[in-house]
């Protein structure tokens, strides 16, 4: 009988994954996702929560596409496609 060890994410207990830096790596991307929904929350106003969690994960998942738009390549945000949560 094999055994597996599963990390589970900090953030989220229904996310399972098989490295500790995969688990790591998921709960850096839900921090940033909540910092970017308090900011978006502080600063337009008009979104309801579902709207403004939603802007926070599209903003984490796409985190370097917007680092290099914000560095002058603007393009890169026109070839985004969305991406599944896994």
């Amino acid at each position: 009988m094999a055994v597996v060890t599963l990390f589970m994410s900090d953030r989220d207990t229904s996310k399972t994954f098989t490295s500790k830096k995969e688990a790591d790596e998921y709960d850096k991307m839900l921090e940033l996702a909540e910092a970017v929904s308090y900011f978006v929350e502080q600063n337009v106003e008009g979104l309801d929560e579902q709207q403004i969690e939603n802007i926070g994960l599209l903003f984490a998942y796409q985190k370097d596409k917007l680092a290099l738009a914000l560095k002058g390549k603007t393009e890169a945000l026109f070839n985004t496609q969305p991406e599944n949560e896994s």
